[in-house]
């Protein structure tokens, strides 16, 4: 699978930066979105600017309902009208204003061959999950702002779907040098790349820690899986 970081906090070279994570993936035989940035501007001129047609995707993830994660899914004309948005519990009326088709994920579950909804889990009323690319021998995990702790989530991929854990991208929410550790222990030899909301400390502690882990995150990154 093919991944690209469509908008980050941080920018790549001739790309716009945002308050917001979107990330895309393409199997080969499925394309879809995890989250969706928080201004469809932005995430329309990355998306151009990257080679990627949002109008031709098969599905999107949402990880929370929280602005700068559904934010882009709003401008109208970006994605094809009936497109499914599988999101956790929470408010989906922002989706069907714009004729996308909202389905709400209660429990870990695949979503086509090789992705699987991971969770949901609770932060207090929020609720929040991940998503897990590859096969049933390892995953490469998603995350969008971790609220229930990305060891939490890295802790029910590992749990659900067995296997290991290639490795980690996406916002972790400021975590503790602790919570980062257990990350590092239960994803074993992961790469582990924070973005977003991750902060600079914690990914000054990554850097220092793991340095044979940890990646750079910005939009523009380009891996393969």
């Amino acid at each position: 699978m093919r991944l690209i970081v469509l908008v980050d906090n941080e920018p790549g070279p001739g790309l716009r930066a945002d308050w917001g994570l979107s990330i895309y993936v393409d199997s080969g035989s499925w394309r879809a979105v995890f989250d969706a940035d928080s201004d469809p501007a932005v995430l329309e001129f990355n998306a151009e600017k990257l080679g990627v047609n949002l109008g031709s995707l098969d599905f999107a993830v949402v990880s929370h309902h929280h602005l700068d994660h559904v934010g882009g899914f709003l401008g109208k004309g970006l994605f094809r009208e009936g497109m499914p948005v599988y999101v956790p519990p929470g408010p989906t009326d922002r989706l069907e204003s714009v004729g996308l088709r909202p389905v709400v994920v209660e429990s870990t579950r695949e979503l086509a061959p090789g992705a699987h909804a991971v969770g949901p889990l609770q932060a207090g009323p929020l609720h929040e999950m991940a998503l897990a690319l590859g096969s049933a021998g390892a995953h490469a995990l998603l995350v969008g702002c971790s609220h229930p702790g990305v060891d939490a989530l890295a802790a029910r991929a590992a749990s659900d779907l067995g296997g290991t854990i290639s490795f980690v991208m996406g916002g972790f929410h400021m975590p503790s040098r602790a919570v980062l550790d257990r990350l590092a222990g239960i994803s074993g030899s992961a790469r582990i790349c924070p973005g977003h909301c991750s902060g600079d400390e914690a990914k000054a502690y990554l850097r220092s820690k793991y340095p044979d882990r940890y990646c750079e995150f910005r939009s523009g990154l380009v891996m393969d899986v």
